[in-house]
């Protein structure tokens, strides 16, 4: 599998090469640079290029968190030096002009741009193998979809955009509804479900993973029957199934497995991702990585709330360590981080740990969620426990009826074991602001705790209604004719 990683991710610098200049909104590459004539011939081009729109969130993906954690009460900002704008994001106080939110903005779009230009191309070459072609229109159209489902989910509304337009053009298109933004997203996941193949390698889009996307479309929009469909067939028609062992979803030897339904790839030093470094103490992890950047630290109210013998506790955080310089037999000391992604390294900020994207325990997690809405109570409290056992390793700690008797108890249950599930995972600041719970779980939070004086840091949050989006970067608004890019309400 790595020699595949290896192989794949070494012709995208000739992708890159001429795409990087096009962060901003939908601009079209030049004809003088990259044209039909020299640039899709075969193919092979078209594969490269399909590549350039999984590079796009390969590159991104490792920074996620800023926006999807960070302003949650899993993750505070620590170190922000190397990313301005993290504070804000992690007190409630964004503003427009936050940087973190116009290198996302920018990113997501450059990666709608590649789809685009796939999808305007695919019927140049006249090589094709059998089903080719019907694939890589696939992987453009579930790329597009996942795009903009960030996209909606962070901003509410934007620039709904299918097709290659001039400059001048881009600057007339206005933001189109959510809920035209969503059927988009549906539209795109559903033309690549029938056009992918079942399974694929690790890193590219599969009919499985269509399916299972398309399933959290549909529950974040409340449209359970259809999420309930989506996820049986899912459960049906393939093979995944849960590790037995939960810290095996984070290592490098088996970060290929029956649980993975898409993933991001890297490759240590040829396409290594800064995740590990950016949440390793500063001053390293003996035996593991000699040094750090501590961007973001578990918050103490994720701590708490983990119960004794959860697997899941040790492979997300760890509470002390050494020194990558220390001795070892010196002692310990008390210094929080999150543990899910690190792993030993030769080349700081290049780690080879793919990224999951999607995998099994989530949607089972989100199928939970539809039967309970739909009324069945006894196969969503299954669903549960499937995931409470693994954690534990017995029935012991087992949800009885009792425990979900009522709506609200039962969110919470289901709340809590997504959040112990898919910490540092980019789900927690989303499923706290589709189930409206956001404005009354961050009023306030327990960052860093002191052991010395069992006291925790308690840092004030303000989170109103108007948050469930984040403001349009205040460039996107400059960049569009007068008028045509409108602000979110109460920024």
């Amino acid at each position: 599998m790595k020699t595949y990683k290896l192989n794949i991710l070494s012709i995208l610098a000739i992708l890159l090469g001429v795409t990087a200049c096009h962060d901003d909104l939908l601009n079209p590459i030049p004809e003088s640079i990259l044209t039909n004539v020299n640039a899709f011939e075969s193919s092979k081009d078209i594969d490269l290029a399909v590549l350039g729109v999984y590079n796009s969130l390969q590159s991104r993906y490792p920074t996620d968190y800023e926006l999807m954690e960070i302003p949650s009460d899993n993750m505070y900002g620590y170190y922000f030096a190397t990313s301005p704008g993290m504070a804000e994001i992690g007190l409630l106080d964004v503003s427009p002009e936050n940087p973190r939110l116009n290198v996302f903005w920018k990113a997501t779009y450059n990666g709608i741009f590649r789809a685009n230009t796939v999808l305007a191309n695919i019927d140049v070459p006249s090589d094709y193998n059998a089903d080719l072609k019907a694939k890589h229109m696939g992987e453009a159209k579930f790329m597009r979809a996942y795009f903009y489902f960030d996209l909606v989910r962070v901003f509410g509304g934007v620039p709904a955009v299918t097709s290659i337009i001039e400059v001048d053009e881009s600057r007339q298109v206005p933001r189109a509804s959510v809920s035209a933004i969503y059927e988009l997203i549906e539209n795109d996941l559903n033309d690549a479900i029938s056009k992918l193949p079942a399974t694929s390698v690790q890193g590219r889009a599969s009919k499985a993973a269509a399916i299972s996307l398309l399933a959290k479309v549909m529950i974040y929009q409340e449209k359970w029957q259809d999420a309930k469909t989506h996820l049986e067939k899912l459960f049906a028609d393939y093979n995944y199934e849960l590790l037995t062992e939960y810290h095996d979803l984070f290592r490098l030897e088996t970060e290929v497995n029956s649980e993975s339904i898409f993933s991001v790839p890297y490759v240590e030093g040829t396409n290594g991702h800064g995740l590990t470094y950016a949440l390793a103490p500063t001053a390293g992890i003996y035996g593991i990585i000699n040094n750090g950047n501590r961007v973001g630290r578990p918050t103490w109210d994720l701590h708490k709330v983990f119960e004794p013998g959860d697997s899941r506790f040790s492979v997300t955080i760890t509470e002390m360590q050494l020194t990558f310089s220390s001795a070892p037999d010196d002692e310990l000391f008390w210094f929080p981080y999150f543990n899910k992604f690190i792993i030993p390294l030769e080349i700081i900020g290049s780690s080879g740990l793919d990224l999951s994207v999607l995998r099994l325990a989530d949607m089972i997690l989100l199928y939970a969620e539809a039967l309970h809405h739909l009324g069945d109570q006894v196969t969503a409290l299954a669903q549960l426990n499937r995931i409470r056992e693994r954690a534990f390793g017995n029935s012991d700690h087992n949800y009885t009826m009792a425990d979900i008797a009522t709506e609200e108890l039962f969110m919470d249950k289901l709340l809590l074991e997504r959040r112990l599930e898919l910490a540092v995972e980019n789900n927690r600041w989303f499923d706290l602001v589709r189930t409206g719970r956001f404005t009354t779980e961050l009023t306030q939070l327990e960052s860093e705790y002191n052991p010395s004086t069992e006291m925790a840091v308690i840092q004030n949050l303000n989170a109103q209604a108007y948050m469930k989006y984040f403001p349009i970067p205040y460039e996107q608004i400059q960049l569009a004719a007068p008028g045509v890019m409108v602000q979110n309400d109460g920024y």
